[in-house]
């Protein structure tokens, strides 16, 4: 996960790379970490003017997980 804020528009971006901790049991985090890692994208993805993604999937994933809007997912 990147965040920044757009230097042309001003909006805050959130980069989504990886959900693999969210979606597999069996990932290396132990508890603590996931729980972290979980709580700290949802509350950037809350705030967040654009989310980017790299494909469609994750862009389910992050409708599905965190319950961002559509129109707010940018697929690249």
């Amino acid at each position: 996960m990147k965040k920044y804020r757009d230097m042309k528009t001003g909006e805050l971006v959130v980069e989504v790379e990886d959900l693999s901790f969210v979606k597999e049991r069996e990932h290396s985090y132990n508890w603590f970490q996931r729980h972290y890692h979980h709580h700290r994208l949802r509350h950037y993805l809350k705030r967040a003017d654009k989310v980017y993604v790299s494909d469609n999937e994750m862009a389910v994933d992050v409708v599905r997980y965190y319950f961002v809007p559509k129109d707010r997912i940018v697929v690249r």
